[in-house]
């Protein structure tokens, strides 16, 4: 004998398949444009952002910690032009804070492969919030990638 659903049961069968979908894309993260965007809130401590820079595939050494305040500039010239491209590639975009402080943390990079260099981990922080960063290296003829 066949049962049939009544409308009330086959809303709360999609709602409920609709709540488990957002569950299973909430656990896995979510992206923008193809780039995923990693756990960015709350890094109000070192050990958050470096929980961060781990999510990212970093190591880093919180002893050689920096903190500076910058300011966004209001108006990007070529070479801050030049870098929020990059931070737009990763799911970021410092012009929404043109013109506003934020904290810039520094960090010694321990893990990337090449040890003759010196790699440095920055993240910007904008009320506990990551806004931007990069991996670099300081030597002459260095690099820089976006934190993924």
């Amino acid at each position: 004998m066949k049962k049939c659903l009544t409308q009330k049961t086959k809303t709360f069968l999609v709602a409920l398949s609709a709540l488990a979908l957002l569950a299973v894309l909430l656990a896995v993260g979510s992206s923008v444009g193809g780039v995923k965007l990693l756990s960015r809130e709350n890094v109000s401590t070192a050990e958050k952002r470096a929980d961060f820079l781990r999510e990212c595939g970093w190591e880093v050494d919180l002893a050689g910690e920096q903190c500076q305040q910058i300011l966004i500039p209001e108006q990007f010239n070529d070479v801050f032009d030049s870098y929020n491209r990059l931070q737009r590639q990763q799911g970021y975009d410092l012009a929404e804070y043109a013109g506003r402080s934020c904290e810039l943390y520094t960090y010694p990079v321990t893990n990337y492969p090449d040890k003759e260099q010196t790699v440095l981990a920055e993240l910007y922080v904008f009320k506990s919030r990551v806004i931007g960063g990069d991996i670099h290296s300081t030597n002459m003829n260095g690099f820089m990638v976006g934190l993924k």
